[in-house]
């Protein structure tokens, strides 16, 4: 039977069990078992688990006793990756601006996540980094409903994050003031299996960094007269990719 709490939401919460390929029950413990307490789940209430790999299904709560919560699993379905996969190959923002740029990201569809070591980008990511990153992709994934959680690449050179682009067959699309490409003429994403999108510092790329990109044929965007923070111009190359690739698959 279907609690009254769980026939008032629109949609059953959806809750991250890296486990869930696994039969039988499952058992959430950690932040899950706060995100189950804010839903105030109660046993015989519905939810969806997935594993951030494309599996997902639908649980019955069974019991909640203190930091664990054990789910009856039922039906089990996979989806299949976004097409074409988006890398964001990125400067990393000051502070608690990252975690926005990564939210941001996530929801519009990002796959990968790598910082690039650009020749005047200021932060550096600390030892740490990668596992907070991770969680805010986690959140952003539960928040729009993304059922494949993005990868966090280690930092790299712009010369590496080319060629780890180029190996993939990923098309290149560097966002860059002045730029005269234009959205009536877009570059043919939909027949690429990859998109690295590329977003620098906010105190520009050097000569040699648009050469590395221009000989690698990368195609220059411009997002508007202005000089954009990391992470609004990696947000709007983003939102443009999602745009042209709806226009181009009709």
């Amino acid at each position: 039977m279907t609690s009254a709490n769980s026939r008032g939401r629109a949609r059953d919460a959806l809750f991250y069990c890296a486990a869930l390929e696994d039969a039988g029950d499952v058992v959430l413990g950690g932040d899950e078992v706060d995100h189950v307490k804010a839903q105030r789940l109660q046993p015989g209430d519905s939810l969806m688990l997935f594993d951030g790999r494309g599996q997902v299904a639908r649980g019955t709560v069974r019991s909640i006793v203190r930091r664990e919560i054990r789910i009856a699993i039922g039906e089990r379905r996979r989806e299949s990756p976004p097409r074409p996969r988006i890398e964001l190959y990125c400067a990393v923002p000051k502070g608690d601006r990252v975690a926005v740029l990564l939210d941001m990201a996530t929801q519009l569809g990002m796959s990968r996540f790598t910082p690039v070591r650009w020749t005047r980008a200021v932060v550096e990511p600390g030892a740490r980094a990668a596992g907070r990153w991770q969680r805010v992709c986690l959140e952003a994934c539960k928040q729009s409903r993304r059922v494949h959680l993005p990868e966090i690449g280690a930092p790299v050179t712009l010369a590496d994050a080319i060629a780890k682009a180029r190996a993939g067959g990923a098309r290149l699309l560097l966002a860059h003031p002045g730029s005269r490409t234009a959205l009536a003429s877009p570059p043919d994403f939909a027949s690429a299996p990859r998109v690295a999108l590329f977003a620098g510092p906010e105190g520009g790329l050097v000569d040699d960094e648009l050469t590395l990109l221009r000989d690698a044929g990368a195609d220059f965007l411009s997002l508007g007269e202005g000089i954009l923070r990391i992470e609004t111009a990696a947000i709007a190359l983003l939102a443009a990719v999602n745009v042209l690739g709806t226009f181009e698959n009709k």
